[in-house]
């Protein structure tokens, strides 16, 4: 019973670590001073876990373009002025960050 705990227990977190490992430090650092927006809105959705990668998938078809292919933690969108970021219920800091990123410097990874 142990060796499969420990294999239901792994996949979840190398799924996560995966999803991250162009960055996985939570300590990159960025230069402000290239950030493409310098005032900007912003409107975070929040949904459950288990529907996020469908409301991230509705998001981007909405706009036009064409889902995702990898699962997604989270997600952000510009709309017109507005950023929108689609996150969990519950998230943590790293996650609002990256997103928060990505309304400032577009798409850097």
């Amino acid at each position: 019973m142990k060796k499969v705990l420990i294999v239901f227990l792994v996949i979840p977190f190398t799924a996560y670590a995966q999803q991250w490992d162009f960055d996985n430090s939570g300590s990159r650092i960025f230069d402000m001073r290239k950030n493409e927006q310098k005032k900007i809105t912003i409107t975070i959705e929040s949904v459950e876990p288990k529907d996020m990668q469908r409301a991230c998938d509705k998001k981007s078809r909405q706009l036009g373009n064409g889902g995702f292919k990898t699962p997604m933690l989270a997600c952000s969108f510009w709309e017109g002025k507005t950023c929108h970021i689609i996150m969990p219920h519950k998230v943590d800091m790293r996650t609002v960050g990256h997103e928060v990123m990505h309304c400032f410097q577009g798409s850097w990874h």
